[in-house]
């Protein structure tokens, strides 16, 4: 799979990103993969390569160096950045956030709701139930939240509370050392990959000569 580090500009300094795709004709539809404290950026490369070999359009910005009030803004610069690459297709938009990156992933699905259909957050912090509440409430895709074999979830159920309140499709995930594959990727092709339209009767030659 086609891979390349890039440099995003941001209104002060540039942001480093990981971009990995398929190779194969088309635009493809993107993933914004987002990682931050307890899970910091060593695993994001290969998950990337991992999400590129499922035909997705990948990219993954290094935000361990940024403090917590820019990393809204390189979240935003990374949106700007699916938007103007060829090679997407971004009228859906997915992201996929591990640790404090998942926090980050359900922000940017509130304010950005209108591109972003599915978000999957895995290992987040969570939410204080009003935040929950207004996030819940902007939100226009679906949400996957993961949770971690043993972690102590102090705001557990609250973020579930506010989405089933504000008609949020939703599922929970337990999951013991990295998020259930078959079902994130299931999670993502529902909501990312746009069916073909299904052939018309009479216009498909096989179907002209079974019925000439």
């Amino acid at each position: 799979m086609p891979e390349a580090r890039i440099e995003l500009e941001l209104d002060e300094g540039a942001l480093d990103a990981f971009v990995a795709w398929p190779d194969t004709p088309g635009r493809k539809p993107p993933i914004l993969l987002l990682s931050g404290p307890p899970d910091r950026d060593e695993r994001a490369e290969s998950t990337a390569r991992r999400l590129s070999a499922h035909n997705y359009f990948v990219l993954a910005p290094d935000l361990a160096t940024l403090a917590a009030d820019d990393r809204r803004e390189a979240a935003w610069a990374c949106m700007d950045y699916l938007a103007d690459e060829r090679r997407v297709d971004d009228s859906r938009v997915g992201v996929l956030g591990f640790g404090g990156g998942g926090d980050m992933a359900l922000h940017l699905a509130a304010d950005r709701a209108e591109r972003i259909a599915a978000a999957a957050a895995y290992g987040a912090r969570g939410f204080g139930a009003r935040t929950a509440l207004e996030i819940s409430q902007r939100i226009n895709g679906v949400v996957r939240i993961g949770y971690q074999v043993g972690a102590v979830q102090r705001r557990a159920g609250i973020l579930e509370a506010a989405l089933s309140l504000s008609g949020v499709l939703f599922d929970t995930e337990v999951y013991e050392t990295e998020p259930r594959w078959p079902d994130l990727l299931d999670f993502f092709s529902r909501a990312l990959v746009v069916p073909a339209p299904a052939p018309v009767l009479g216009t498909n030659p096989a179907h002209r000569a079974l019925n000439p």
